[in-house]
């Protein structure tokens, strides 16, 4: 079923604090019941074009063909108008999901339903909605309060318990890490590793959004090895493409597998 987590980055100024990254991370496993299983599955995805990006837990089938159509619409501009604010984006994603599923043979969805997120920026301020449809059979869309400290906003799929159970240990104001952005990776670094969930697994998949720019696909190093959306990257790639972390979520060289130089080292 999957894991997946939103989190936000807090800069910490002098007399205020402003959001100033939001991540969604999933982990890369497609399961089909406790038989058959796949870790290199899309469960995150962004817009190239725009600073827009998303990310489900659930049912696998429905959110994945979903989002595989929004995503393009987005860049090509026809989803959204140039003017259009943070709510109104995400009207246009619930009118496009609802219309979809109306037609779509519900008895099909796996898990009782699925939940969609979407992260979003206009100008520097950030948003998060989350769109669900569960055992009572109804779509609901709500926006999620962004606190004003780097923590995670949002944890879904049969892998939560696990994640929160281990969170515990970084959501404690003793901890070296606790209220960065780093903890909450740290975290979902460790529950992957550790996972019983047989239906969550596989390596991290992420996407942000900074206050400039659009999707950033992060690269993740583990193991001395190179993955992106849980596939080892054995191709010819051109791996400087994209950002790069490690399992303590330090940029990372995608040559020499190492920190890059100048990047602050974060103690675990």
């Amino acid at each position: 079923m999957t894991l997946i987590i939103s989190w936000i980055g807090v800069d910490r100024k002098k007399d205020y604090k402003e959001i100033s990254s939001i991540y969604i991370a999933s982990d890369s496993r497609y399961s089909w019941g406790s038989a058959k299983k796949f870790d290199q599955g899309i469960k995150v995805f962004g817009s190239s074009k725009f600073p827009e990006i998303f990310g489900f837990c659930g049912d696998v089938l429905f959110p994945s063909i979903i989002l595989g159509q929004i995503i393009p619409q987005i860049d090509n501009g026809i989803l959204f108008g140039p003017n259009d604010g943070a709510g109104t984006k995400n009207q246009r994603v619930f009118n496009y999901i609802r219309s979809s599923l109306d037609t779509y043979p519900k008895e099909y969805l796996v898990n009782d339903g699925f939940t969609i997120l979407h992260a979003t920026r206009v100008n520097k301020e950030f948003n998060l909605f989350k769109t669900t449809f569960g055992k009572e059979k109804i779509l609901k869309n709500k926006e999620i309060q962004l606190p004003k400290i780097s923590t995670t906003i949002f944890t879904g799929g049969s892998g939560e318990k696990e994640f929160n159970s281990h969170w515990e240990e970084w959501n404690n104001p003793m901890h070296n890490n606790y209220g960065t952005s780093r903890a909450v990776y740290h975290c979902l670094s460790k529950t992957l590793k550790e996972i019983k969930d047989p239906r969550t697994g596989g390596l991290p998949q992420i996407v942000g959004l900074y206050k400039v720019g659009n999707m950033r696909l992060f690269g993740v190093v583990e193991y001395e090895k190179k993955y992106v959306y849980g596939k080892e990257l054995t191709e010819n790639i051109y791996s400087k493409s994209i950002e790069w972390r490690n399992g303590n979520f330090e940029r990372t060289s995608p040559e020499n597998l190492k920190r890059l130089k100048g990047a602050q080292q974060q103690p675990i």
